[in-house]
């Protein structure tokens, strides 16, 4: 019971975060809020009380391991082949340098433990593709680095992970065992590669064979229901038997992510309420679940500041996290810039700027509560990880807004998009005032056609509530023909956008959205037997 009341405590209050950021703080990325809500939450005894101590593994598995299987299946499998050799580059040489550095600088400066040193390192070389778009927000990134930044989200988890376990073995037990290491990687890796590619293709063949299967059943279970569920769960239950067999669950998960993405390239027409149900599915719980990471993280730093924030261990804390902060952006941006970028300064300051540390690195440094780790030093690396996570994401908001180009902005985007909706619904009316239509009939037509254009007022809107509570169903043929005229209603909303398309190219984005706007409008409508 307590693990479901503090679910629903953290999912409610990222609703709330992104409630606030759609009505009110547009130009605030979502995790910004999430996260000082997430310390609101903290400093509230009675909130903080409901919400749970956290566990590395249910973290990893219920959150990190669906954020990375839907990130994923949004990445092209085409660019990762393409790409491949650079992704090695980055997610293994690259990050082993990065620890390098940041293990003995911490070393010099802090007279820290060499290991511990190495752990804090190792917690921080992984990055988030989601929290990334989250600090280019209307800003361009140029393609190629945009590539680079998602393709090293996806596979440098792996590299942490294992680079953490051995340096938490160094120590604990004082054994470095660098070999031994090495030989983990490899195995972790090709052995998640293998098992992501071989359950990703016996599901997609089953997949396959199930959406083939039509049923005109209106009842609550049908055909589509296991594939959907089977689709849902497909991330939890591969991460889990991936770590079972002491291979990489991250590496599977993103594996069967990007085999997911190829399927549905070239299978969007086989069952399209089957896809589109499981598009949507995906946009809202990666959106849920990034955004519960930083609820989660403004939580913690509450409860670690809460007893000793003058603590001179806390400060030397904060002071490491943004140290590894600074090393990791210096040591990104010199091996880029010397080996991927061919001394493109913008592009590797970009690439640098651009690797924002989230939900895998607070799940790493959480693993440690599992450890034979002194309190303090989790208490420490946990401190210095979230100042590490904050840093990424606000230093980048800022630099970025000087170093990349603006796209058209959202709010002009937004005015856009009326306009466009407002033209093409009048041209629709317009088209519709040229034939016969009954008046009770073109009365509901035009409270709908506003509705489009939200605006509809609270009066009208009672006043259609009661007469549809009031009135009686339509027979068949009545439906037939009230049908017919939204179907050619639609079908000239449609023919407007199509007329306009090309000259929308600036504003493609809000183009797109009307467009599937009126085709959902038109699949709502027309999509069940009877109203």
């Amino acid at each position: 019971m307590a693990i479901f009341i503090s679910t629903l405590v953290l999912l409610f209050t990222t609703a709330v975060a992104m409630v606030v950021q759609k009505l009110y703080l547009q130009k605030v990325s979502v995790n910004y809020i999430a996260l000082i809500l997430g310390i609101v939450l903290g400093v509230i005894p009675f909130l903080n009380h409901l919400v749970e101590d956290f566990q590395s593994e249910v973290f990893m598995e219920l959150i990190v391991a669906p954020l990375l299987f839907f990130e994923g299946e949004s990445t092209q499998l085409y660019y990762v082949k393409r790409f491949w050799k650079s992704i090695v580059g980055l997610t293994v040489f690259m990050i082993l340098l990065i620890t390098l550095v940041s293990g003995f600088t911490l070393n010099y400066l802090t007279g820290m433990d060499l290991a511990f040193c190495f752990i804090l390192a190792a917690i921080a070389t992984p990055t988030d593709a989601t929290a990334s778009e989250s600090v280019t927000h209307s800003l361009h990134v140029p393609r190629k680095v945009a590539y680079y930044l998602r393709n090293e989200s996806l596979f440098n988890d792996a590299s942490g992970i294992i680079l953490l376990s051995v340096m938490t073995t160094w120590y604990v037990h004082r054994d470095l065992q660098i070999i031994a290491g090495i030989g983990n990687l490899i195995w972790a890796v090709v052995g998640g590669l293998a098992f992501g590619l071989l359950s990703s293709f016996l599901l997609g063949i089953v997949r396959q064979k199930v959406m083939k299967s039509y049923s005109l059943s209106t009842s609550s279970y049908s055909l589509n229901t296991p594939v959907l569920l089977t689709y849902l769960f497909t991330p939890f239950i591969l991460y889990f038997l991936a770590e079972e067999m002491h291979i990489s669950g991250v590496i599977t998960v993103v594996t069967a992510g990007l085999i997911h993405n190829a399927e549905h390239q070239r299978n969007k027409l086989t069952n399209p309420q089957v896809v589109f149900v499981g598009s949507q599915f995906s946009i809202v719980i990666t959106e849920l679940l990034n955004g519960a990471v930083f609820v989660i993280l403004g939580l913690v730093i509450v409860r670690l500041l809460k007893e000793d924030i003058f603590n001179s261990q806390t400060i030397l804390a904060i002071f490491t996290g943004s140290l590894l902060y600074v090393i990791n952006v210096l040591v990104r941006y010199l091996y880029t810039f010397i080996t991927e970028f061919r001394k493109d300064q913008k592009r590797a300051w970009a690439f640098s700027l651009g690797g924002i540390h989230g939900a895998v690195t607070f799940a790493l440094a959480y693993t440690l509560t599992e450890e034979s780790l002194k309190s303090s030093d989790i208490h420490f690396a946990l401190l210095a990880s979230s100042t590490l996570i904050i840093l990424s994401m606000i230093v980048p908001t800022i630099i970025f807004r000087f170093l990349l180009t603006k796209e058209v902005s959202d709010d002009a985007q937004v005015k856009e998009m009326q306009k466009m909706r407002k033209d093409m619904v009048d041209y629709a009316m317009q088209e519709l005032d040229k034939i016969y239509l009954p008046e009770p009939l073109r009365r509901q037509l035009l409270y709908d056609m506003k509705s489009q254009l939200n605006e509809v007022s609270i009066k009208d809107y009672s006043k259609e509530l009661s007469k549809t509570v009031r009135r009686p169903d339509l027979k068949p043929h009545e439906r037939e023909f009230r049908d017919e005229v939204y179907r050619y209603a639609f079908r000239l909303e449609r023919n407007y956008l199509g007329q306009i398309a090309q000259s929308e190219q600036e504003y493609r984005e809000a183009f797109l959205k009307v467009y599937r706007e009126t085709l959902l409008a038109e699949i709502l409508f027309l999509g069940t037997k009877a109203d």
